[in-house]
């Protein structure tokens, strides 16, 4: 390894979802080293954009597809990665605690490790918020992470096969949440199995049953009306009842019990509902967490109480400042944040507290499987521009793009889009193993 000149301002980043991973690259593209050393720190080996675990889950994406290593990122883009989960923050000594690794075998591959920092970004996600009810954590898929995707997507093929066999008459499944994550599973896993029985020989989509549950008035209840009109009549054509307006009380193996006292039979269950911060949040020292364990953070995206620390993407809490309402979770306010850190990080220190972070909304895109993808423009003081059909189908897969070319290059991206287009012509478009 390279050594570091001792001039060189050290960052460290803390998790390489869709805003550390696109920061760690761009500062590491920037100075390369020269006067900056990037550490990107994840307790997984490998990056996978989370937009796409709906994917995964279903099948129609391979996660060795779209996963891209660490340290392959770290070795193109100048930065250095560090294997190992974040369990302690010491700001004063401004350093951060690493827990152990072990290895394939059990045995220890790494020990705990303090690493300094001279500016930290914390950027290790959320996690679905359960809400504490029973029956959750024992009988529910979530889907946070690429091996809850795959561990989904083993269990659906695993009882198609039953189905197939005779062993089970009917698959059945559960979604409780009705925003992007649970519409958009609800109709790949449609089009998953239809690939199933095309491709594979497995059962027919006839017998399968997706029932969405949400406590709202309608799906996709934070989009435009007519948005949620046009996904509702796309899961009606692909079959999948819907329960709106109605809670969870508890969840067993047999299925979902609602609070109205209806049954929702299901062989499957994902929780798709509510994100909350990750328990790790609240043992930070120093560092101040609202209700819902995420990172008070100011307008410029530092952590609230601490010094040199800042936030981004799903663990930070930041407000709009036009409705002081708190920024959404989403992959694209962590973008814009990526975005603006890289450009603060490397300016002078009397410049860095200049320019506070402005959200600027961009819109939405809803993918509904087989049938055409709705989009959302944003206008001032008026209803959103809604469109559907091809359109926002390009844009969802250019979205995709995008965001694999901050991290590896438009060559690169260029490249695997048609190795891409390769495979899906010559492999069937579903997993079947």
């Amino acid at each position: 390894m390279s050594q570091i000149p001792a001039s060189t301002k050290n960052i460290v980043i803390v998790g390489g979802g869709a805003g550390g991973a696109e920061l760690a690259a761009a500062l590491g593209r920037r100075f390369g080293r020269s006067t900056m050393n990037v550490t990107l720190v994840d307790c997984a080996t490998h990056h996978l954009w989370k937009p796409r675990l709906h994917e995964v889950a279903a099948g129609l994406l391979g996660a060795g597809e779209d996963e891209t290593s660490y340290l392959a990122l770290g070795r193109a883009n100048h930065f250095q990665f560090r294997l190992g989960a974040l369990v302690g923050l010491a700001p004063f000594a401004k350093t951060i605690s690493l827990a152990a690794v072990k290895d394939s075998q059990g045995g220890d591959l790494l020990g705990p490790r303090d690493l300094q920092y001279d500016q930290l970004v914390l950027a290790f996600g959320s996690q679905v918020n359960d809400f504490g009810i029973e029956g959750v954590a024992e009988y529910c898929h979530m889907l946070d992470s690429g091996d809850q995707a795959l561990a989904f997507q083993r269990h659906l093929l695993e009882q198609a096969v039953r189905v197939s066999d005779g062993a089970l008459e009917r698959l059945s499944i559960g979604i409780v949440g009705a925003g992007a994550t649970g519409v958009e599973l609800a109709a790949e896993l449609h089009h998953a199995v239809s690939a199933m029985h095309r491709f594979g020989g497995l059962m027919p989509a006839e017998q399968l049953d997706i029932t969405l549950v949400d406590m709202a008035p309608r799906v996709l209840a934070n989009s435009d009306p007519s948005t949620s009109a046009y996904a509702m009549t796309a899961l009606k054509r692909f079959g999948v009842r819907v329960h709106l307006n109605a809670g969870v009380e508890r969840i067993t193996a047999e299925g979902l019990f609602l609070k109205g006292g209806e049954f929702v039979p299901c062989v499957m269950k994902v929780w798709a509902s509510g994100i909350i911060g990750r328990p790790l949040a609240a043992t930070l020292e120093g560092i101040t967490v609202d209700r819902s364990r995420r990172l008070v953070c100011d307008d410029h995206l530092r952590c609230q109480g601490v010094n040199d620390i800042y936030a981004l993407g799903d663990c930070a809490l930041t407000l709009d400042p036009s409705t002081q309402r708190p920024l959404p979770a989403t992959a694209q306010v962590a973008h814009q944040q990526a975005d603006y850190l890289a450009k603060q990080l490397a300016a002078p220190p009397a410049k860095i507290a200049s320019r506070p972070f402005v959200y600027r909304p961009m819109g939405s895109l809803v993918s509904l499987g087989t049938a055409p993808a709705a989009g959302e423009l944003p206008r001032a003081a008026r209803s959103p521009i809604t469109f559907r059909g091809l359109t926002p189908k390009v844009l969802y897969s250019a979205l995709q793009l995008m965001h694999r070319g901050a991290l590896i290059g438009w060559g690169r991206t260029a490249v695997l889009a048609l190795a891409d287009r390769l495979r899906r012509i010559t492999a069937p478009p579903v997993k079947l193993h």
